[in-house]
């Protein structure tokens, strides 16, 4: 996704305005960005999707567009995939009509094949889709979510892998399912670093990506994710240590909190990146 810059916002409309005034809400509390909610139904109408492009335009709100949940490009059945195909390469055409220059999606589930051959299925399915995609003109990236569920195709290794084998591919990188997939893997700013060498390493920049975040509270086996709760709960993982490397590295991200207060915990994001800024500024005028 083509970025000028780091942007917040959150994934959905605000909680505090009502859909017509969303974009220019956004605007005047000084967020920049956010990621349409296509999870349960891919917008159809014209009228809707070119108004929500021409407010977003107006308002500098960069967008993002998260594709239904129903989509498993990995599995057994054949009808199951296709459709899969089918709704991923829709929900490209209302990002693409809308203004959104990334779809994220969940890519599916390793199921009875097991990790290796559950890939390669969903890589070849996915190729499919980006073919389609690209021979359609869509100026669209599709970003396969690092997923919650270590029975989830979205290991990190997993989408960096896609990334590298499939053209248009460009991850969503969700920091809270990095977290508990791994059952609390983020402790501190040196485990975000080792994630996000890992991703440079691998897809040779860290800028143009979407990042979702929120803190999350795990299963009872520590192992995967039960419920998304607002920055300070409590939960892990902490936004600041992050922050921390975002104020140094300054990537060009659109971060996209998925927590349940949505844009209050943007706002809470974007203002802990602002204070690492000015604190890096203050140790190295």
């Amino acid at each position: 996704m083509k970025l000028d810059r780091l942007r917040f916002g959150p994934a959905g409309y605000p909680i505090d305005s009502p859909k017509e005034r969303a974009f220019s809400y956004l605007k005047e509390i000084g967020l920049d960005g956010m990621e349409y909610q296509a999870v349960r139904s891919i917008p159809r109408r014209e009228s809707t999707l070119l108004w929500i492009r021409r407010e977003a335009s107006k308002n500098d709100i960069a967008l993002s567009l998260h594709a239904p949940y129903a989509i498993n490009l990995a599995s057994e059945s054949d009808e199951k995939r296709k459709a899969s195909v089918l709704r991923l390469i829709r929900a490209a055409k209302a990002a693409h009509k809308m203004g959104a220059k990334h779809v994220t999606f969940h890519t599916g589930y390793y199921g009875s094949m097991g990790r290796e051959e559950a890939l390669k299925v969903a890589i070849k399915e996915l190729s499919e889709v980006a073919k389609e995609v690209g021979d359609l003109g869509l100026e669209v990236d599709l970003g396969p979510e690092t997923t919650g569920k270590r029975s989830q195709i979205g290991s990190l290794e997993d989408v960096i892998r896609m990334a590298q084998e499939v053209d248009l591919v460009v991850p969503t990188v969700d920091f809270a399912h990095i977290h508990v997939r791994d059952g609390g893997v983020l402790r501190g700013k040196a485990d975000y670093e080792r994630v996000i060498q890992e991703l440079e390493d691998g897809l040779g920049t860290l800028d143009g990506l979407v990042i979702h975040f929120t803190e999350v509270e795990p299963t009872k086996s520590g192992f995967g994710e039960r419920m998304h709760h607002e920055i300070g709960s409590g939960y892990g993982p902490d936004f600041r240590p992050l922050a921390e490397i975002m104020a140094e590295v300054r990537p060009k991200w659109l971060v996209v909190s998925e927590s349940p207060l949505l844009e209050r915990d943007a706002l809470k994001m974007r203002e802990m990146f602002l204070e690492a800024v000015a604190s890096l500024s203050h140790r190295f005028p």
